[in-house]
């Protein structure tokens, strides 16, 4: 049974959706969240604030929508790769840099995306840095499949903390992104962070 295409006003609406999230992404990364409000946004657009609430709750639920938005696009960088592709620790290797190179490059071309995961949204509501936990989590868990991989296979430690090793991966690897973002470095520093931070890693978990 062939599925209906979405009907012109649903698109409309998912349009409207869209650009009404743009919007919120621009003034909650340039004001900050806390001193952003609805009209803000609606402004932005030239519509009505009450058009905003047709689409949204309120500013919270704006903001659990952006959230939602840049976590899946996160996930998506970690899962472009095979946690079952690498058979030495180089491969592993070139693979970490592949995924760190398309993170930064995910981040560094929408500088706002990072200002709301990495500084606006981890001081705010308890159920918007729940959402952004356990995002890092599930990033977490795709990466310790990398990590199993390679105790499988004989080139990491046998008896590697994965699930430890795991979280500290994803560690250097957001904030080698957080640092690049907040202050300003040279341009070639997400080079040089993804020539430095495997070596590091991998000397201590490879099998020796």
């Amino acid at each position: 049974m062939r599925t209906k295409p979405p009907s012109p006003i649903a698109n409309r609406a998912e349009a409207r959706r869209e650009q009404i999230l743009e919007a919120a992404l621009d003034v909650f990364s340039e004001k900050g969240y806390h001193e952003a409000g609805i009209a803000d946004i609606a402004g932005k657009l030239n519509i009505g604030h009450g058009t905003c609430y047709r689409y949204f709750k309120n500013k919270l639920d704006i903001l659990h929508a952006l959230v939602d938005r840049i976590l899946l696009g996160l996930l998506e960088v970690v899962r472009k790769e095979s946690p079952e592709k690498s058979n030495t620790i180089e491969e592993y290797r070139n693979q970490i840099k592949n995924i760190g190179w398309e993170l930064f490059q995910l981040f560094s071309k929408d500088p706002r995306q990072a200002k709301i995961v990495f500084f606006e949204a981890m001081a705010l509501d308890e159920t918007v840095k729940r959402k952004v936990q356990l995002g890092i989590d599930k990033s977490a868990r795709l990466t310790e499949l990398y990590l199993k991989n390679g105790v499988k296979k004989g080139f990491l430690r046998k008896e590697l903390d994965t699930r430890i090793a795991s979280q500290a991966v994803n560690a250097m690897m957001f904030e080698g992104i957080r640092i690049n973002l907040s202050s300003k470095v040279d341009s070639k520093f997400a080079k040089r962070w993804l020539e430095e931070m495997p070596t590091l890693m991998l000397e201590g978990m490879g099998k020796s």
